[in-house]
This record gives structure tokens, C-alpha cells and sequence, in this order.
């Protein structure tokens, strides 16, 4: 439950896998971004940047709220442990 008059933003993050604090660095840098009124392509250009600076520090873990993960169906094939 939000408090009245809280502003809440949703982010949708989809990828095959995710780097420690990852996540909270893309939400810091998407709402540094979006604060400064950045264009549209702003996060995508700060992808092709190689200095690691150039993103925001991590957001803080207090707020942000899990809410769905899933899977591919597994499949034995691609499994790495053999017997």
C-alpha cells in the first residue's frame, strides 16, 4: 500500500539473466534520466558508453518491489551436469 500522493514508477525489465545490483542501477539511471528530461533514446546511449560512470549508482533496495519472475520450460538438453 502506497501512501496518498506517493508517486510510483513501474519498470519492466526482461533479459535471460541479470549482473548483481543490475537492476537497481538501471531504475537509479532511468529516473536520473527521465528527472533531467532526457530524450527517449538517453538509456540507449548510455548502453554504448564504456565508462561505468556514466550510469547512476545503484538505487536503494528499500522501495523497490519484486513482483513477477518466470521461465523457459527446462529442457534436459541444454543441462551442463553430467552423472
Amino acid at each position: 500500500n502506497c501512501k496518498e500522493g506517493t508517486t510510483v514508477m513501474c519498470v519492466e525489465l526482461v533479459a535471460n539473466r541479470f549482473l548483481r545490483k543490475m537492476v537497481r542501477v538501471l531504475v537509479a539511471t532511468t529516473i536520473r534520466e527521465a528527472a533531467a528530461g532526457a530524450d527517449e533514446d538517453a538509456l540507449l546511449n548510455l548502453m554504448d558508453a564504456t565508462c561505468r560512470r556514466a550510469t547512476a549508482p545503484p538505487a536503494p533496495a528499500e522501495g523497490l518491489c519484486l513482483v513477477d519472475v518466470g521461465y523457459e520450460d527446462f529442457d534436459e538438453q541444454r543441462c551442463f551436469i553430467v552423472d
